[in-house]
């Protein structure tokens, strides 16, 4: 009965929603690292507590957005704002936009990072100028070895300061069985986690919550910036909780969220 009821209120809101595209960036494409030029990844998000920037964040849908479950842990909503569009975060004059509704995984467990995967619902919808979503995987796609783009506004050095403005580094997405046999250990690394890193490229603190992306053939959502030891230890990885796992609970916890269609699907 509970999944027929849900069923009921997806289809309710496909059939309200405006049909739009995602995964598409204004300006110049990624390569390597850096810094991120105005408006070349406008789904990125910061994510913040009590007006300090906490963690990153992703948009997915124009009142929806993906961040861990351990940077909103306990946290109330009313304590949350989401600055989109941003550029440097220092000189923002915006408060951000207010969040309604933390979801968090319910299987969240804060000592091992395991679900660590959450959905912030807005109070208002982003305006049109601002958004500019990107694209939700598909299930159990096959992204092992994938090169991928990780990026936000933390530390660009282990133990160093976090940037004002957000960074971008390519990595490359480990295989599972590579990332259960890294200094972590096989049993840290659950299936619902993956690995990513290159040489001297890493997410580090502050990173939490933001996005892991892949680039081709459109911006798709494939992990979130969860844990690791240290930034770009070798043999350390960052670790990011899966994206396509947790389908499932996304589409109930999205059920009333209008999320867009990669440009290819509505072209046919």
């Amino acid at each position: 009965m509970f999944r027929a009821l849900c069923l009921l209120a997806v289809l309710a809101v496909a059939s309200a929603c405006k049909p739009c595209t995602c995964g598409v960036a204004r300006g110049a494409r990624v390569v390597g690292g850096g810094a991120v030029t105005p408006g070349e990844l406008p789904w990125l998000a910061a994510l913040k507590r009590d007006g300090k920037l906490i963690c990153g964040a992703t948009v997915v849908a124009r009142d929806h957005l993906l961040t861990a479950t351990h940077c909103v842990y306990e946290v109330e909503a009313s304590r949350l704002t989401v600055l989109v569009g941003e550029f440097d975060v220092n000189k923002s004059r915006s408060d951000g936009f207010r969040v309604a509704h933390v979801f968090q995984h319910p299987d969240f467990n804060r000592y091992t990072y395991d679900n660590d995967i959450a959905v912030l619902r807005l109070a208002e919808p982003l305006p049109d100028h601002l958004f500019r979503p990107a694209c939700l995987p598909n299930d159990d796609d096959n992204i092992s070895g994938a090169d991928a783009i990780v990026s936000g506004w933390g530390s660009t050095v282990e133990k160093g300061p976090p940037s004002n403005i957000p960074m971008k580094a390519e990595v490359q997405i480990w295989t599972p069985e590579e990332c259960s046999s890294a200094g972590y250990g096989r049993r840290k690394v659950t299936p619902r986690m993956i690995c990513a890193n290159a040489p001297d490229r890493d997410s580090c603190k502050g990173d939490s919550g933001g996005p892991l992306l892949m680039a081709q053939p459109h911006f798709t959502i494939v992990g979130i910036v969860s844990w690791g030891r240290g930034c770009a230890r070798q043999g350390y990885p960052g670790v990011y909780a899966r994206v396509d796992r947790f389908m499932p609970w996304l589409k109930v916890a999205l059920r009333h969220a209008c999320t867009c269609l990669p440009p290819s699907a509505l072209a046919h």
